[in-house]
């Protein structure tokens, strides 16, 4: 067995300074990051940054309105500026913004305690060099060596291919081979930075379970060690990782907690604020606005005492990324114009850039937002990074959209795509397509829309992207709603004085006007109107409870305007005092549940679905159809059946089909017409006081469609 130190056993040995003389070996204290081990912690942590994103996307409440959902889930987007961290050898970044701060805290606690780092080149060689040394390894019976050349042939395999499962894969069969040997020799802390590489390696393979059970062994056998704890902290920033991959945010931020409580005993205080930083991106991932607000701010503060420059430009980006996330668009903008200022005076041009994204971002509706994502994008383009450009093309795009520049936001949009094509981002892909769709939305091109929001579904199933697959899927019932046309109202009268009037769930306000003018004038004439049968056509596509299509996010007025005109549809039918029957089909939903109850008569098919609520000014249903069916009505959700509805007495009859319903309201309302003893003919129910209460609010626009 090799004779190694207890101090030895603390540094979470990367094996390239390991050297035998004269039959003994001495180790030199190193970090987990360093040396190899830094690839499949530089991955995993920034795999873990993603997943936290993804979870603070998904904590806001499911929105309707596609522009305010797509600001929601961009939030995602800067994941897309973390492929910077794989280059230079994985070496951790300073004084950009949204770097992973976890990398940063580890970095500077890993100068604190003095620990040194891996000096030969751990990709020297390829795989090539690395194979070569492993055989050479076993052929001279030399454990060590092996480890060392198994580990450093698992980071050539991932440093060198990322988009391939097999590479994952073959990486692990070496990380497995080299865990062996160490359990072989009984040697624990080697043991321990296998198992912490290990565990990087299942969080890119999506494996959170196996990842989280890796690390916790790591963990586990660093503790039977003893010793300084701070050697602790990149495995505990595994596990925080594999937390978030997992969803688990309490696992996350207690683990945080941890690490920022190891970090306080330490002599950094640059690390202590940073690790703070993390903590609060935890509480905000754990839904704890407040909390993290505060301890980012904290840290902020604590950066600036510090007079680490650095370090504060990384936590002003966090702090930026949180207010934004939360919904202070004041406090996210001021952190990101204070973040710009300190990065136009250090001049790198990738810090400077992003720092405008950020203030893009926080105000997009701001006079220069435009002009500095068109700034932040010829930076990047400068750069070379297609990834950073595809990001400031889609702020450039949001920045028009809000202005309501349609042309050039769709413009916009379409080069967005290009870059990320061309960068090979497939989330930043459906981003843009998402874009897209919004910008067609607004130009009532609903099919555009819809072909667009289809793209950017497929993109984000490709990626496994749940949060923009929510976002596209919403765009596409959007555009569906957006598709369907509001329909003419017509009517006619048959030889039996009963009309016969063609609604629809959405018809122009015109044509309704049209056809109440034509039955008073029908009343009033010499033949004269007895009885009315609304012949009610529900939507044949994706409605919600509001009954109405309408497009994302203020694209039209209509389905407003549209409820208000029923509503004076429904005084006016009021005014001729003639009894109704409805016959309904499709999906009644919105105000076209104000024609139905107006009505003294109802039938339906036994096809139709009723969409939950009941939509209506609330005090008026309970003397409309009874108190105890309008509460439940009320609180339910979703679409019930026309069978329910006739338990329920909210319809009155049940036919197969259309032309059956349709027929059997026609027999009801001309036998109704000639009887002129029926009590209907006196009380109808479109005088009740519920009905005049239910329109006149409806008509002042008192209910939202």
């Amino acid at each position: 067995a090799l004779p190694i130190s207890q101090a030895s056993y603390l540094g979470m040995l990367s094996f390239d300074d390991f050297e035998g003389s004269g039959g003994a070996s001495v180790a030199t204290p190193l970090w987990v990051a360093s040396g190899s081990g830094k690839v499949f912690q530089t991955l995993g942590q920034c795999r873990g940054e993603a997943s936290r994103r993804d979870l603070v996307s998904g904590l806001g409440s499911e929105q309707e309105d596609a522009e305010e959902s797509l600001k929601q889930a961009a939030i995602t987007l800067w994941s897309l500026a973390l492929d910077g961290h794989r280059a230079d050898n994985f070496e951790v970044k300073e004084g950009t913004a949204l770097p992973v701060l976890t990398l940063l805290t580890s970095s500077r606690l890993e100068k604190a305690v003095g620990a040194s780092s891996s000096s030969s080149g751990w990709a020297q060689g390829g795989e090539a060099g690395a194979s070569e040394a492993l055989a050479q390894a076993r052929a001279a019976g030399d454990t060590q060596k092996e480890t060392e050349a198994l580990c450093r042939l698992a980071a050539v395999l991932l440093a060198t291919s990322l988009s391939s499962p097999s590479t994952f894969r073959s990486a692990l069969d070496s990380l497995q081979q080299a865990l062996a040997v160490c359990r072989n020799t009984s040697d624990r802390a080697r043991e321990a930075l296998v198992l912490n590489m290990i565990a990087n390696v299942y969080i890119l393979l999506g494996q959170a379970r196996d990842a989280l059970r890796s690390a916790k062994e790591a963990l586990a056998a660093l503790r039977a060690l003893g010793g300084n704890k701070a050697y602790e902290v990149p495995v505990l920033q595994t596990i925080v990782s594999a937390s978030y991959l997992r969803r688990d945010a309490d696992e996350a931020l207690r683990a945080s907690v941890e690490v920022a409580t190891i970090c306080k005993e330490s002599k950094s205080a640059s690390a202590a604020a940073l690790a703070q930083a993390c903590t609060a991106q935890a509480h905000l991932a754990n839904d704890e606005q407040a909390q993290a607000q505060r301890a980012v701010e904290a840290a902020v503060a604590a950066l600036r005492d510090a007079k680490d420059v650095d370090g504060e430009i990384a936590a002003l980006g966090a702090l930026s990324e949180i207010a934004f996330a939360i919904g202070k668009p004041v406090s996210a903008l001021k952190a990101a114009q204070e973040l710009l200022e300190k990065e136009q005076k250090r001049g790198i041009k990738a810090g400077v850039a992003r720092a405008m994204l950020l203030v893009t971002a926080a105000d997009a509706a701001g006079k220069g937002s435009a002009d500095m994502a068109k700034q932040a994008a010829a930076q990047f383009k400068e750069l070379g990074d297609k990834a950073g450009e595809g990001l400031a093309l889609v702020s450039l795009a949001t920045a028009q959209l809000s202005q309501g520049k349609l042309d050039d936001a769709l413009a916009a949009a379409k080069d967005a795509l290009a870059a990320f094509q061309a960068a090979s981002r497939t989330v930043g892909e459906g981003f843009a397509s998402s874009l897209e769709a919004l910008v067609r939305l607004r130009q009532e091109d609903a099919s555009a829309a819809e072909k667009s929001a289809r793209v950017a579904l497929f993109s984000f199933q490709d990626a496994g992207h749940r949060v923009g697959q929510a976002l596209s899927e919403l765009l596409i019932r959007k555009s569906q709603l957006a598709a369907q046309k509001p329909s003419e109202c017509k009517m006619v009268i048959d030889e039996h004085q009963v009309a016969h009037v063609e609604i629809s769930g959405v018809c122009t306000p015109e044509s309704m006007q049209k056809v109440l003018n034509a039955l008073h004038q029908a009343r009033c004439s010499a033949d004269g109107v007895r009885a009315v049968v609304l012949l009610l056509e529900g939507s044949k596509g994706p409605t919600a409870p509001a009954g109405y299509p309408a497009a994302a996010g203020g694209v039209s007025a209509s389905p407003q305007t549209q409820a208000m005109a029923s509503g004076t549809f429904l005084l006016g039918l009021r005014t001729l005092g003639l009894p109704m029957v409805v016959a309904c089909w499709g999906k009644i939903a919105g105000p076209a549940y104000g024609l139905l109850l107006a009505a003294d008569y109802r039938i339906a098919a036994t096809s139709s679905t009723f969409i939950l609520p009941i939509w209506g000014p609330p005090e008026t249903l309970g003397d409309l159809i009874g108190h105890t069916t309008a509460v439940q009505l009320c609180y339910n959700q979703g679409p019930v059946s026309s069978l329910t509805m006739l338990e329920h007495g909210v319809v009155h009859q049940c036919q197969k089909g259309v032309d059956d319903t349709k027929r059997a309201a026609t027999e009801v309302a001309r036998r109704i017409a000639s009887t002129s003893s029926l009590a209907c003919h006196k009380t109808t129910a479109s005088l009740s006081p519920a009905i005049e209460k239910y329109a006149s609010i409806v008509a002042r626009g008192g209910m939202r469609a």
